[in-house]
């Protein structure tokens, strides 16, 4: 039975999930900026919890992006560190496809379509700068998360462009944030962020197919890219 580990902090949340012997543990909280505090206490609660010792891991889940560039990298070096130090693969997820996946679970009970039949969800990050990270997945009436498209850094014009072309149920994580005078065009918003047990499910499902990878062949996806990371590190060091 699969033993595994799973870290989220790629958005204003920070989780971390354990899976034991068909069992889930977790720690999430929404702090914004704590994420440095708050990651390594969270892994060692679980696994004092469930008295699990870290050489027991076989795998460790984790999204890489799109999302904040400071939690990514906080999230990703503890996952580096314990997967290097163990000697055991990782499974990269993408945060937007989690989101979704934390979102189907809240709202399963709501399904009315047919058997077999899937609704569109749409993630949607705040990129700043007026840009926005989006996707497009559709779930299924099992709950089965599969992308319409890859995950994209959109213009507002562009963000809205694509919700006129696949129509979504509801926008997830930060709509909001997307809507200014349209706001009354779409209503159905749902803030959410990905939880690490939701990653943790995925990453077990992936992994029990063959897909866990080594981390050093991982890279993080801030779809700007790292020169925006940078130049935004340069201004924030010069104030």
């Amino acid at each position: 039975m699969t033993t595994a580990l799973a870290i989220e902090t790629s958005t204003t949340a920070c989780s971390v999930a354990l899976l034991f012997q068909g069992s889930m543990t977790r720690r999430y909280s929404e702090e914004p900026r704590s994420h440095t505090r708050l990651v390594m206490s969270m892994v060692n609660e679980v696994l004092t919890e469930t008295g699990v010792e870290l050489n027991q891991l076989d795998v460790i889940g984790t999204t890489i992006g799109p999302g904040s560039f400071t939690g990514l990298r906080i999230g990703f070096s503890v996952v580096q560190g314990l997967a290097f130090g163990l000697d055991i693969p990782v499974i990269p997820m993408s945060t937007l496809h989690v989101m979704v996946a934390s979102y189907s679970r809240l709202a399963q009970d709501s399904f009315n379509g047919e058997p077999g039949s899937g609704r569109i969800i749409m993630p949607l990050i705040d990129a700043r700068m007026d840009e926005f990270n989006c996707g497009c997945y559709e779930v299924n009436d099992l709950g089965f998360v599969s992308p319409l498209i890859t995950d994209q850094l959109l213009s507002r014009s562009n963000a809205l462009a694509l919700i006129d072309e696949h129509k979504p149920e509801v926008i997830i994580g930060e709509g909001h944030m997307l809507f200014l005078d349209e706001m009354e065009n779409y209503t159905r918003l749902v803030a959410i962020y990905p939880d690490a047990q939701d990653l943790l499910y995925l990453a077990v499902e992936e992994f029990q197919r063959g897909m866990a990878v080594p981390v050093d062949s991982v890279d993080l996806v801030y779809l700007r890219g790292t020169e925006a990371w940078q130049k935004r590190k340069r201004l924030r060091d010069s104030l």
